[in-house]
C-alpha cells in the first residue's frame, strides 16, 4: 500500500480551479476506487495538520479576504507576504511529508518535501506564458520557484492534450513523463433533473426564467466583457447572469438586465445550467475548461472560443468561434441557438453524449498509476 501525501491548500479556500479538481479527485478515490483496488492511501495536507479527510471548502472567507488586500497592496509589499507565507508552510510541509512514499501537489509548483516521489499536476501554463492575466506578485513568486522546483518532480500530469503539448514545447519535458489526466463530472450534482429548492433560491435572487450564462473568476482572461458586448450585438432580448468568485479583477461592465450572483454552490451553478439558453465561454486561455462539460451534462448548449484547450474540451459538441475577440462572431452562434430549437437540441444530445466521458474515477485511475509508476 502507497501512503500518499496531497497538497490540499487549494481545497481550503473558495472552491474554485484547483480546488474543484481535487475535490473531484477525492471523492473518486473515496467513492470509486477503493484501498484495495487502487494500492494508494491518501491524506491531506491542509496547512497545519494533515487529515485523513479532505477538507471541506467554503463561501469566500478570510483568506480570500486577505488575498484582495494583497492585490490591492504595492506588489512588492504582497510578494514580501507570499514569500513569507510560503516560508513557514513549505517548512510544516516538509516536516508532515517525511515517510510518505508519493507526495501529490497541484498548485504552482512542488514544495521541497520529504516524499519518496513526487507527482505535480500542471493545469495550465498561463503564469509563465501570459502574466499580463495575473497579479505581479504573483508572477515573480511563480517565476522564482517553478522551473527551479520541476527538478523535485519524479512524473506530470496534465489536464489536457494542450497542456500536455505546452509543457513539452515550453518545458522541455519528455513527453513520456506525463500523463492526460482530465477533470470530470459529478453526476449527482451535474444532471438534467431539475432541482426546485435551487430554483426556488434563485428566484428569490433574481435569476430571470431564461437567460445566457458566463461561469468565470474575475480572471481577467475570461473576458467577461467580451461576452457582455457579445450579447449586445445579438438579436434577442436575453439578459446576462454571470457567476464566479471576483477574484482580483474589476466587475465587468453593465448590460441589458445583467444579473451578477457572484460566488453560488455547486448545487446552485447546476440549476443555472439547466435553465440557461446557453453557456458562452470566450476566454483567451484556458488548460481545460471544466464549465464546458459541466454545462453539458446538465443539458445546456455552449459556445466557446478557439483558445487553449477549449476546442478539445467541446469536441463537436460546442459551437467555436474562431477569433476570440470577435464579438460579432459569438453574437451569431449565440442567435444560432437562441433563434434555432433544432440547433439548440442538436447540441444538447452531443453534449450529453460529450459529458459522458469525463469522469472522476477515470482522473483518478490515470492520477493513481502516476503515484504507483
Amino acid at each position: 500500500m502507497k501512503e500518499v501525501i496531497v497538497n490540499a491548500l487549494p481545497m481550503t479556500v473558495v472552491g474554485t480551479g484547483i480546488g474543484r479538481f481535487q475535490r473531484g479527485l477525492a471523492g473518486a478515490l473515496a467513492g470509486g476506487l477503493g484501498e484495495d483496488a487502487c494500492g494508494v492511501r491518501p491524506v491531506w495536507f491542509t496547512g497545519n495538520a494533515v487529515s485523513p479527510i479532505p477538507p471541506e471548502p467554503g463561501p469566500p472567507g478570510w483568506l480570500e479576504r486577505v488575498g484582495r488586500l494583497l492585490w490591492r497592496m504595492p506588489w512588492p509589499v504582497a510578494y514580501g507576504a507570499r514569500l513569507a507565507r510560503h516560508v513557514v508552510t513549505e517548512r510544516r510541509f516538509a516536516g508532515a511529508s517525511r515517510g510518505f512514499d508519493v507526495y501529490h501537489e497541484a498548485g504552482y509548483f512542488p514544495f521541497v518535501n520529504g516524499a519518496a516521489r513526487t507527482v505535480l499536476t500542471v493545469h495550465d501554463l498561463s503564469l509563465l506564458l501570459h502574466p499580463e492575466f495575473h497579479p505581479r506578485e504573483r508572477v515573480r513568486y511563480f517565476n522564482r520557484y517553478f522551473k527551479d522546483r520541476l527538478a523535485l518532480a519524479h512524473a506530470f500530469c496534465a489536464v489536457s492534450e494542450f497542456t500536455r503539448r505546452q509543457m513539452v514545447e515550453h518545458l522541455k519535458l519528455d513527453p513520456a513523463r506525463i500523463r492526460v489526466t482530465a477533470p470530470g463530472v459529478d453526476p449527482v450534482l451535474f444532471n438534467e433533473g431539475d432541482d426546485p429548492q435551487a430554483r426556488s433560491l434563485l428566484d428569490r435572487a433574481g435569476t430571470p426564467e431564461r437567460y445566457v450564462l458566463f461561469v468565470g473568476t474575475g480572471d481577467p482572461r475570461k473576458n467577461a466583457d467580451l461576452a457582455v458586448a457579445a450579447l449586445a450585438g445579438t438579436r434577442s432580448r436575453l439578459p446576462l447572469v454571470t457567476v464566479g468568485w471576483a477574484g482580483w479583477a474589476a466587475p465587468p461592465v453593465g448590460s441589458r438586465g445583467r444579473v451578477d450572483l457572484g460566488y453560488v454552490s455547486d448545487r446552485l451553478l447546476a440549476q443555472l445550467y439547466r435553465s440557461a439558453a446557453l453557456l458562452v465561454v470566450p476566454s483567451d486561455y484556458e488548460g481545460f475548461g471544466l464549465p464546458v462539460i459541466e454545462a453539458m451534462a446538465c443539458g445546456c448548449p455552449v459556445v466557446v472560443a478557439d483558445a487553449g484547450a477549449l476546442p478539445e474540451t467541446g469536441g463537436e459538441a460546442a459551437l467555436v468561434v474562431p477569433d476570440v475577440r470577435d464579438a460579432a462572431g459569438f453574437a451569431a452562434c449565440m442567435d444560432r441557438i437562441i433563434e434555432c430549437p433544432e440547433e439548440g437540441e442538436r447540441l444538447r444530445a452531443l453534449g450529453f453524449e460529450r459529458a459522458e466521458r469525463f469522469t472522476w474515477t477515470r482522473t483518478a485511475r490515470e492520477t493513481t498509476a502516476a503515484w504507483l509508476d
